[in-house]
């Protein structure tokens, strides 16, 4: 993990975001504005999280490895998350842990700001509170989007992701590293790949290396029973 240290892109990311609205000026320069490479890690499951991250640039896998050691992927974070949002309301003593793996996709810079600061100066904000409370509902709202199909075949599934993202970033977007999107969708890496095969073969969407395109919108969800 490397510090950048050049306070410029500090004060340019906290301009476009409008963190100074929300987050006092005292706290915002206790800020440091980090960078780690792809496939790095964060920070690890059931370790000590001491900062609140903001994603600058690049994006982040979310997940954790259950007692039977299999993987599962939450989400993959882009521009603007907030990551150690839910771990901002635990007690503040030395048993705080966080509960996911959070790893680089891509090189990403964020900006960090000490838990401790926060807690001590802005936990009693209305307007940091609120959009605390903004950014946690947008997740649950993802996740319940994302992961409410764990009943349904791999196909539907499948469907109900890219319609997903497709809403998020239009027609042509890069598909996620597919061990990470298999663990996602509760499916295996065959499975996946059988079923984009199908989607290609019924002229759904279209793929060229990592890159999809969905050729039929309409068709993604409206026309498959789960």
């Amino acid at each position: 993990m490397i510090t950048i240290s050049p306070t410029i892109k500090r004060a340019d990311f906290i301009t476009e975001h409008q963190l100074s609205k929300i987050i006092s000026d005292e706290t915002l320069k206790t800020s440091k504005l980090i960078h780690i490479k792809a496939k790095e890690y964060l920070i690890f499951q059931d370790s000590q999280i001491s900062h609140l991250y903001f994603l600058v640039k690049g994006k982040l896998q979310v997940e954790r490895y259950e007692t039977n050691g299999n993987k599962v992927v939450f989400s993959f974070e882009n521009a603007f998350s907030i990551l150690g949002d839910l771990e901002l309301f635990q007690n503040g003593d030395e048993h705080d842990r966080i509960y996911n793996t959070i790893q680089a996709v891509t090189d990403a810079d964020l900006l960090a700001i000490p838990l401790s600061i926060i807690r001590k100066k802005e936990i009693n904000s209305p307007l940091f509170l609120q959009f605390i409370c903004q950014q946690l509902s947008k997740k649950l709202y993802n996740a319940s989007q994302l992961h409410s199909s764990a009943s349904y075949s791999v196909e539907y599934k499948l469907r109900r992701y890219l319609s997903f993202v497709e809403k998020q970033y239009g027609v042509n977007f890069k598909l996620e590293n597919r061990e990470s999107l298999a663990a996602m969708l509760g499916v295996s890496v065959r499975q996946l790949n059988r079923t984009l095969s199908k989607l290609i073969k019924d002229k759904i969407i279209e793929l060229k290396g990592k890159q999809i395109k969905i050729l039929n919108t309409a068709l993604l969800l409206s026309s498959y029973q789960k």
